[in-house]
């Protein structure tokens, strides 16, 4: 009888048979859903709920999801230097942090992804961008012929879902200041819409909460009061929505941020640095956010820029200069700051850059040059719904 094992031929391995039996590791169902479906992306675990209906029902639960985003903002490693961008009625997201991450011959993670689970067609002349957080996108609707002027959407992209608000009082007239923040106490999103009604000299301002589904009254104001400059979007930072200016004049403030706590429903200001008031060096500031924490930044009337940061919400005096420049000309705003130090710039063109402010001469890689006039504002993906 011939003996097989004298050939030196290796044995045959079946690998449709595992080598360890699959039932032999069991690993606790709270562990699963605790440390490792919230590392996953959001993809995934949309992907993951048809496993059966008992995930579907823990990976949509508020429990599942609240811990999602805590490990999200908690982690800093996670990819979440992203915006959230609308050109026309078409959306993107832009992972700018992937321009840095990724070698040259690796693009997959790069360049604009489509927003494609959301359309509409109908009578409405022009879309805005209100705010984002924790991946939900607000933005606002205007009609010229229609019982209601404005819509509101609460929506996110990832996840296919939105939800519509109308308009508080059905006939806001002439400019809007608006913004959309979350309150952690709460644990509730809120839209903040603040303008004259048509044919009266009063602002009114509203608050909305997308967990009682219900417009709240704050407050009416006469314009010598409360005046709508040029409106726009708040900047929000510590659950308070922030305004410049020549955005919102408020008659008691002098020269100062002006602020809307979303967790008391109060107005409030905020003490600028000390190189902005009574300084003739710069033009007027504008605000933005970078890593969670509130900046002023102008351009100097000779040229270049500086950009200070509030170290510490409420100490004033904790105002610390972030960086000075000479960037090119016709800037819109920052929009973050990447993991090596490189800040998101857009310009007045519509154009999205990166650039390092520490450099003397700042190199600026270009990252959205062709879809003319933009809103952008910071996101970051979760599987939070709007229906709360």
């Amino acid at each position: 009888m011939k003996n097989n094992s004298s050939n030196n031929e290796p044995p045959k391995f079946n690998f449709l048979t595992p080598a360890i039996d699959p039932n032999t590791v069991d690993l606790p169902e709270d562990l699963v859903f605790s440390e490792i479906l919230t590392r996953l992306p959001v993809k995934s675990l949309t992907q993951l709920k048809s496993v059966s209906k008992r995930w579907k029902s823990i990976i949509s639960s508020p429990q599942f999801i609240k811990s999602y985003v805590e490990r999200t903002n908690s982690n800093p490693f996670v990819p979440s230097n992203c915006v959230f961008i609308k050109s026309g009625y078409c959306f993107y997201i832009l992972n700018y942090a992937a321009y840095e991450r990724c070698p040259d011959d690796n693009r997959g993670e790069k360049g604009l992804i489509p927003v494609r689970n959301f359309s509409y067609s109908d009578n409405c002349i022009n879309t805005f961008l209100i705010g984002s957080f924790n991946g939900l996108v607000c933005f606002g609707r205007v009609y010229s012929h229609a019982s209601v002027d404005y819509y509101f959407n609460v929506y996110n992209p990832i996840m296919g879902q939105y939800h519509q608000v109308l308009d508080p009082l059905g006939n806001f007239g002439g400019k809007l200041i608006y913004g959309f923040g979350f309150v952690s106490s709460m644990d509730d999103y809120r839209l903040f819409v603040g303008g004259r009604q048509r044919r009266s000299s009063e602002n009114f301002v509203y608050v909305y909460s997308l967990r009682s589904k219900e417009w709240k009254k704050i407050g009416t104001c006469h314009e010598d009061k409360f005046s709508i400059a040029r409106g726009g979007r708040g900047v929000l930072v510590k659950e308070t929505l922030h305004w410049d200016i020549t955005q919102v004049w408020i008659s008691s403030f002098k020269r100062y941020i002006y602020g809307f706590d979303l967790v008391d429903e109060t107005f409030k200001y905020v003490p600028l640095p000390k190189a902005f008031v009574g300084n003739g060096h710069y033009l007027e500031f504008q605000l933005c956010e970078m890593g969670g924490s509130l900046c002023v930044w102008g351009e100097g009337i000779n040229g270049g820029i500086e950009m200070w940061m509030l170290k510490q919400y409420g100490e004033w005096d904790s105002w610390m200069k972030l960086f000075k420049t000479s960037m090119m000309p016709g800037l819109g705003n920052f929009y973050g700051r990447s993991e090596n130090g490189k800040v998101l710039v857009q310009t007045d063109q519509g154009s999205l850059l990166l650039v390092d402010p520490d450099e003397s001469l700042p190199k600026y890689t270009s990252l959205v040059t062709d879809l003319g006039d933009i809103e952008v504002v910071s996101y970051v993906r979760s599987p939070v719904s709007p229906f709360l």
